[in-house]
């Protein structure tokens, strides 16, 4: 296949995918979180600006928590309206594909338009909570884009190894340092995971001989200011509960066995992939890139046991696992089978047609939640219009891995209730 097809091919895709994904965001509500970042920080009041919004971040850094980026986003987008998000969350989604592709691919090669499809499709049906990390506003902030901003440093790094933008001349190479500060500062076990692996890959090249730039050390550096930012933030330490029953070891212990299993749960499927796609590389006696696959598991790895120093482990935080466990699959996919050819052409149509099914399902899925939840926000409005003080509604479970469970307490002063009750001037009572 030629250069010229190829891209056709890729642009092909990438829209393709992104029509998709934009169908899903749509038809995803606001919810749970969504309604606590509609409200500063500061001053309690209905966000009304960008300066409102920055302060908002300043109060969170010191009673919540330190990812700034992200929740600066969220706070944005919800400031902004939601349509403004569904646009910007499809091109973000298509950004992480992308940057799968530049993590997966071959060295001086084009990008290979059947790695987003293939990516698509193995997050689609491997990430079990896709729709709180890729659909759901404060969730895709949180993981989506603090996913793809905290990958950054790993895809400017292969770009200067590899002769690519950011070998093209000095000044490109400076860039890297405010993006890498940001890439830092995402959320925590990503931003340490990939600050680790990119730290381990620039020791190993100095090791080796080969001439590190300045401006990669100065990168570096930013980037770890930036994880330290996330990390020192007053509010970390303003949430830490009390000390575990079981003590420090036996806590430590019982963290590095949860997030064993989380790590064999959620990246699981793309592992056995790899180890059979490695399998049929060593059989047809296929030059795999070693050193690379070994950066990619190594980031899979140090991103998933950073877990082990946070008191909450939830299954979200195993995204960016996913995504680099995946982009290692598609790493060694792309030595297999490094050209696409016309041959490709219909094996890409069936996966292509494949997706859309998988996705016209997800997106009934999510059109039923959406319904659901807006019967019961219909049930507060008239509520509120009627100049009632308190109204009941139900929770709506979750019914596929795209969506996700709104849940609702009996009393009106309980989380998420006394939000809801903020936001829409009624009390609010769950059942």
């Amino acid at each position: 296949m030629s250069r010229r097809a190829n891209r056709v091919v890729l642009a092909l895709v990438l829209t393709l995918i992104g029509m998709l994904m934009l169908l899903l965001n749509l038809h995803t509500p606001l919810m749970m979180d969504d309604y606590d970042y509609s409200f500063s920080w500061a001053t309690g009041e209905r966000l009304a600006g960008i300066a409102d919004i920055a302060a908002s971040q300043a109060a969170h850094y010191r009673l919540w928590g330190g990812r700034s980026v992200v929740h600066f986003l969220a706070q944005l987008f919800l400031y902004l309206g939601k349509p403004v998000f569904n646009l910007a969350n499809t091109a973000m989604f298509l950004l992480l594909l992308l940057e799968m592709t530049m993590l997966a691919g071959k060295p001086g090669r084009v990008l290979d338009g059947r790695m987003p499809l293939i990516a698509h499709a193995l997050l689609m049906l491997t990430v079990p909570f896709f729709g709180t990390v890729f659909l759901w506003l404060d969730g895709a902030c949180n993981y989506l884009w603090g996913t793809a901003l905290a990958l950054l440093p790993l895809v400017i790094v292969k770009s200067e190894r590899e002769g690519g933008f950011f070998d093209a001349g000095i000044s490109h190479g400076w860039l890297a340092v405010p993006v890498c500060f940001l890439a830092g500062w995402t959320n925590e076990n990503t931003a340490c995971g990939v600050l680790a692996a990119v730290l381990l890959l620039t020791l190993w090249d100095r090791l080796r001989g080969r001439k590190v730039r300045a401006w990669r050390w100065a990168a570096l550096a930013a980037q770890a200011l930036g994880a330290a930012v996330l990390l020192l933030a007053p509010g970390n330490f303003a949430r830490v509960g009390e000390a575990s029953p079981r003590g420090l070891l036996m806590e430590l212990v019982y963290r590095f066995a949860v997030t064993t299993y989380c790590l064999l749960r959620y990246a699981g499927i793309p592992a056995l992939l790899t180890a059979a796609a490695l399998l049929a590389a060593r059989r047809k006696e296929i030059s795999v890139r070693n050193e690379w696959l070994c950066v990619l598991l190594g980031a899979v790895l140090l991103s998933a046991y950073a877990l082990v120093g946070s008191p909450q482990i939830s299954d979200r935080s195993f995204t960016a696992v996913l995504v680099l466990a995946v982009t290692a699959l598609l790493a060694v996919l792309s030595d297999l089978k490094p050209r696409p050819d016309r041959r490709s052409l219909p094996a890409i149509a069936v996966l292509a047609v494949c997706i859309v099914g998988v996705s016209l399902g997800a997106l009934q899925d999510v059109k039923m939640h959406e319904a659901a939840w807006r019967a019961q926000t219909d049930t507060i409005e008239a509520a509120a219009a009627a100049g009632e003080t308190d109204v009941t509604i139900s929770s709506v479970p979750q019914n596929s891995r795209f969506t996700m469970a709104i849940t609702l307490e009996d009393s009106p002063d309980a989380w998420p209730n006394s939000t809801l009750g903020r936001y829409y001037g009624v009390r609010v009572h769950g059942r």
